[in-house]
């Protein structure tokens, strides 16, 4: 029988779809170059021989190579003829809402549909953790992804609660998980000492896309104590998952289940 090896990620990999790279991860006896998710989402539509009722027009079809991988991954295979493919789970497990700071906790449904512009990580090891993180939003159990990296389900849970953790430390995430409307909230003065286009290009990010926002000026919104609790508590709301900064990758999951 074939050894069944895992995809070793590096920092190189961050430019490449994560949701695809989150399912090389698995262990597999055949890896794949491609980390185009409409190929890999065709095909599994082709193999569960459905479309998925979120999914608009795919604009490519089916590969045999991404199938002959899929059917050489045992986890991944599992997976895809299961109701939870591409089904996020509506909670997370106990053990990881520690991670999460500021009473602010997206849920995977959340993580899973946002596109971070590559802001998921800052360096290699919090990178590898967040795909775990991405594993689970895309409806892999605790125990699929311990069986597909070759751990303990305890231990697949504190990748899932460091890998929350290090996004909790991102600046762009935090504004984010606070839901604002920043095109009703209002704006810190210190603010205006920014040059008027690099502060334009910054409000038009955050009402559109807070993950294309600038880092530095993103870290000084929430360095203020004060500005910081009025955007978590008092500022006008909005769906996390906006026109500007949604993609559709999975559907949410109707029911509450206890998570150990």
């Amino acid at each position: 029988m074939p050894e069944l090896k895992r995809y070793n990620v590096r920092l190189a990999d961050k430019l490449k779809n994560p949701h695809v790279l989150a399912l090389r991860t698995l262990k597999t006896s055949k890896q794949i170059e491609s980390d185009n998710w409409s190929t890999v989402l065709a095909t599994i539509c082709a193999m569960r021989k459905s479309k998925f009722d979120w999914c608009a027009k795919i604009s490519t079809g089916p590969s045999d190579s991404v199938k002959r991988w899929i059917r050489q991954s045992p986890i991944l295979k599992q997976w895809v003829k299961s109701d939870a493919c591409l089904v996020s789970p509506s909670e997370w497990p106990k053990s990881v809402y520690a991670a999460f700071r500021h009473r602010l906790i997206p849920s995977p449904h959340e993580i899973a549909n946002v596109d971070m512009v590559y802001k998921y990580a800052l360096n290699e090891w919090s990178f590898r953790n967040y795909l775990v993180v991405l594993l689970y939003c895309m409806g892999f159990t605790e125990g699929q992804i311990a069986e597909g990296y070759g751990v303990s389900e305890k231990e697949v849970r504190q990748l899932m609660f460091n890998g929350v953790e290090a996004l909790v430390g991102i600046p762009q995430f935090l504004i984010w998980s606070t839901a604002t409307d920043f095109r009703q909230a209002m704006l810190p003065g210190n603010l205006t000492r920014v040059p008027i286009r690099k502060r334009a290009r910054f409000l038009a990010a955050l009402q559109s896309n807070p993950f294309l926002a600038d880092t530095q000026l993103c870290a000084d919104l929430i360095r203020s104590p004060s500005y910081f609790s009025y955007l978590i508590y008092a500022t006008p709301k909005r769906m996390r998952l906006s026109k500007g900064c949604r993609i559709h990758r999975t559907s949410e999951e109707l029911h509450v289940s206890t998570k150990p």
